[in-house]
């Protein structure tokens, strides 16, 4: 994890991002996502590709015990 400094800019905040985490130079503006204490930024639109990208994300006894899924039988078509 690399540390930076918030500082204020024209009454707002702002982050120093180092050079190692910039953003790609065509990124104009990004979403800000509040995350309990955290926040989360993300070139605008790209939200969901960090969801799809980072793989599964829930506790490893998520639906541990599920009620059962049998389906009843239909009459064929």
């Amino acid at each position: 994890m690399t540390a930076t400094t918030v500082f204020i800019n024209n009454r707002s905040q702002a982050i120093r991002l180092p050079a190692a985490l910039r953003l790609p130079d065509s990124v104009k503006r990004v979403d800000v996502r509040a995350r309990g204490c955290e926040r989360v930024i993300a070139p605008l639109g790209q939200t969901w590709d960090s969801f799809f990208l980072n793989g599964p994300q829930v506790a490893d006894d998520f639906m541990e015990t599920r009620a059962s899924q049998d389906q009843p039988e239909r009459e064929a078509l």
